[in-house]
């Protein structure tokens, strides 16, 4: 079996038995910066710990380690790296939100090797390989083709990271593009940039 199927079958794996099941009935924390994560990321989190090494032998980088932790892994595990997130969406997944990811890279000397991103909500998951093409659930990426104008175009911005004042303003006033969302999970906006570019 190839090693990306593999990964796809664990995170369903781990998405069945660890994150689904504490949709809805976890309480939030909050990490030394400010940020959410729950008992199911940290859950998610192990699982994947504990099951990408048998895949390919590797160590795991995990969002929700300690900075230091993540930066001596990163430094001294270039020849291989699992990196993970293990729900991309923890404010949507606190709040009953159903647009949540679990994010799985595997990188080789700073370079992505593959990666998998799964909404286990919608059952769908997104997968490539480099060198190998992008796919959605077994079909090629991009799923369809859009000629629109940039004036028609749906672009993800989250305003509250723009460092100007002035800029999040006309952005929300005059932006570029036709209209503007932020469903709160990074790696699930990349994947539907994807699945359909302009």
């Amino acid at each position: 079996m190839q090693v990306v199927e593999q990964v796809i079958q664990t995170v369903r794996h781990v998405a069945r038995t660890e994150v689904m099941p504490r949709f809805l009935r976890v309480g939030k924390n909050r990490k030394d910066d400010g940020t959410l994560f729950t008992e199911a990321d940290l859950a998610c989190q192990q699982a994947l710990i504990d099951a990408l090494p048998e895949i390919l032998p590797h160590p795991v980088l995990g969002e929700e380690m300690s900075q230091e932790l993540q930066e001596t892994l990163w430094q001294q595990h270039q020849d291989g790296l699992w990196v993970v997130d293990p729900i991309d969406g923890t404010t949507n997944f606190v709040n009953g939100l159903p647009f949540f990811a679990i994010s799985v890279a595997l990188m080789v000397n700073g370079i992505s090797e593959l990666g998998v991103i799964y909404n286990p909500v919608a059952n769908e998951m997104f997968y490539a390989r480099r060198g190998h093409g992008a796919f959605m659930n077994g079909i090629p990426l991009p799923l369809k083709s859009i000629s629109n104008s940039m004036g028609d175009a749906v672009a993800s911005v989250e305003v509250k990271y723009l460092r100007s004042g002035k800029l999040a303003a006309r952005i929300n006033s005059v932006a570029p593009c036709g209209s503007q969302r932020n469903m709160g999970s990074s790696t699930l906006d990349w994947c539907f940039l994807a699945a359909k570019p302009l």
